[in-house]
């Protein structure tokens, strides 16, 4: 089936949950990973360009549009539910390993995949995103609660606290995308939605992960300085947690959503990342 932006719609399985994504275009595949409030289309434009070069595909993780959205928090933790999910996508397109770009939960689910599942992800690309180990230190920080007081009541509220959709679609500027990310919203459970903050950010004190596998994939981090949810701090030690090239690119006056806000730069960026052999990273 294809959509109407031109992306053929197809499915893959993880278990019992069935996962709705888009793809198109050939050569070297890119998966994008898509945030919250957002869905797969939400990537139409780095898509749309790039669809001449890579094969493109981007899921609606699982709650969102058209993909399954199991009952209960446990459903969405990030290990091993939605890092299973991307794997899931490989197997279903018959793929080894693949680019990943990754924006807000895609981001994350990014970064777990690349440290968990290194022969899985060619090049890493995160948007507005900090390593999870520095974002939960971030969370935790009480200097940072107007950064995330709308993930408290998230935790704390619920459902009840949840935008409806034509508001959580508010910061998408053009009127088609919009209508389009409305409709998809709309279609998804605000509870299920929730399951993500739920599921995998301790509502009370946030502990320190400790320990984790460094990143081996070539990794270009980039936010935005305005961004309102994410303080640019979080991103300070990013290259640590990296054993590879890392890049880190701030978009001055750009605030969360940056793959719309400065679409044609992202795109670029990413163009010119993924497009280098991960072994040439290393060659210097």
């Amino acid at each position: 089936m294809t959509s109407k932006t031109g992306f053929e719609s197809r499915f893959a399985a993880n278990g019992n949950v069935k996962l709705h994504y888009v793809a198109a275009g050939s050569g070297p595949p890119l998966l994008f990973l898509h945030g919250f409030p957002d869905h797969g289309l939400g990537w139409r434009r780095q898509m749309e360009a790039l669809c001449g070069t890579f094969t493109v595909l981007a899921p609606d993780l699982r709650g969102f549009g058209l993909s399954d959205a199991p009952t209960g928090h446990a459903q969405y933790t990030l290990l091993p539910h939605l890092v299973e999910d991307v794997l899931s996508i490989l197997v279903a397109e018959q793929l080894s390993h693949v680019s990943v770009i990754g924006h807000d939960w895609g981001g994350t689910i990014a970064w777990w995949l690349a440290m968990r599942v290194p022969q899985a992800v060619r090049h890493l690309v995160i948007l507005s995103t900090p390593h999870p180990r520095n974002y939960l230190r971030a969370i935790a920080d009480p200097g940072n609660a107007r950064y995330f007081a709308y993930m408290r009541a998230f935790q704390e509220a619920g459902a009840a606290a949840m935008p409806a959709p034509v508001e959580l679609a508010g910061w998408v500027a053009d009127e088609g995308d919009r209508q389009a990310l409305a409709e998809s919203l709309g279609r998804s459970d605000p509870e299920v939605m929730l399951g993500y903050y739920r599921a995998n950010i301790p509502l009370g004190r946030v502990p320190d992960i400790g320990q984790l596998p460094l990143v081996k994939a070539p990794t270009l981090v980039m936010f935005g300085t305005h961004d309102p949810y994410v303080p640019s701090g979080a991103y300070d030690g990013t290259f640590r947690e990296v054993d590879n090239v890392a890049s880190l690119v701030a978009i001055s006056g750009a605030g969360h959503f940056i793959h719309h806000q400065a679409a044609g730069f992202v795109t670029r960026e990413i163009e010119t990342w993924v497009s280098r052999p991960p072994s040439s990273f290393r060659a210097f």
